[in-house]
């Protein structure tokens, strides 16, 4: 049974009909007039300088983007923090933590290279806190409508596979504010640029009309190997060729993982797709254990993002194991475009 979050979200992406989809379609609409009067407003009260957000002592970059998640905000910004310091940065990175998994799979991706990740809904606060602390610079996580805390460069993501949705403000769309605010962004990056590689020149061309003269930039999720938790061991992909699996997610976009796994070899045998950011218990675990044994498939495949909430379930999974997919973001056009801009930001910084 499709869940009440999971419903609301299909409605606005347009994937629920019926004639209680449509009314429910039609009460939602007004709501969004409402809601894009006062993203208006606030946008127009920070554009006109009448509010202004704090500058914080070191460069601020802000990662974000201007529809409802499935982006890949969080592995692009761990690639820009290990970019940083590859630059001889110190970065700090500053999340909301509203959900867990992400703020726990930064931590543990970005702990290696000793960059902290400070959580909290102030982030005026924790960027004070992470200058204090050392950082030389800071990455806003999900930043572009935080203008509390002012920012030097804003990059925003967007869905090449579905970058606008309906065109519709939240909550009949998906979108968190007009793509007219394209216009205040300094480099948009073009996510999932291979599933939706068809669609590029089209939605370029609508970029320039919308924000002309921004730098464009490509990327995709690229996958590196395989972590088996339990053993520690880390598998090449070409340990999932021809491989039949089951597939466990809990993200904006689960099609876009199994467009992965399929690229990559696998076969999908089951899949289980539940709400973003979905707080799995342990009765969900059991039924999708069951349903693998029952169908003879010996592996189950996550994303790093469910697995931080997975592996907190006591469970026994007996014959069947898990296995954690780990991806990367890859820029595959614009990369030195982006380089550039860091450079004069902090070229202007010091100066």
């Amino acid at each position: 049974m499709i869940s009440p979050k999971q419903y609301m979200y299909d409605l606005m992406r347009d994937k629920s009909s019926g004639l209680t989809s449509r009314c429910i379609k039609y009460l939602l609409l007004p709501l969004s007039y409402i809601y894009g009067l006062l993203i208006t407003c606030h946008n127009f009260l920070y554009g006109r300088g009448l509010m202004q957000g704090y500058k914080a002592s070191v460069p601020v970059i802000s990662v974000g983007n201007i529809t409802l998640g499935g982006t890949g905000k969080t592995p692009f910004v761990v690639m820009l923090a290990e970019l940083l310091t590859t630059k001889s940065k110190k970065p700090a990175v500053l999340i909301r933590g509203y959900g867990e998994d992400e703020w726990v799979m930064l931590q543990d991706k970005l702990k290696k290279c000793d960059i902290e990740v400070f959580v909290g809904r102030d982030r005026v606060k924790s960027s004070i806190e992470a200058g204090n602390r050392g950082a030389s610079g800071i990455i806003l996580d999900d930043g572009f409508q935080h203008r509390r805390l002012a920012r030097n460069l804003d990059i925003v993501l967007l869905d090449s596979t579905n970058p606008f949705g309906n065109m519709a403000l939240f909550p009949r769309g998906i979108l968190r504010e007009p793509a007219s605010s394209l216009r205040r962004a300094h480099v948009i990056v073009l996510t999932k640029a291979d599933k939706g590689k068809k669609s590029l020149p089209a939605l370029e061309r609508e970029i320039a009309k919308i924000a002309p003269g921004k730098i464009i930039a490509k990327a995709i999720h690229k996958p590196f190997a395989l972590l088996d938790p339990e053993t520690g061991e880390v598998k090449g992909l070409s340990a999932m060729s021809k491989k039949t699996v089951c597939l466990v997610s809990a993200v904006c976009d689960g099609s876009y993982f199994r467009y992965t796994m399929e690229n990559i070899g696998a076969m999908v045998g089951l899949e289980f797709i539940f709400p973003d950011h979905h707080d799995y218990r342990k009765r969900e675990l059991k039924n999708i254990l069951k349903a693998c044994q029952t169908k003879g498939i010996s592996d189950i495949v996550t994303t790093e993002k469910d697995y931080a909430k997975l592996k907190n379930l006591p469970f026994a999974t007996g014959k069947v194991r898990i296995l954690v997919l780990g991806i990367e973001m890859e820029i595959t056009d614009g990369k030195e475009k982006l380089h550039d801009e860091i450079d004069r930001l902090y070229m202007r910084y010091n100066s």
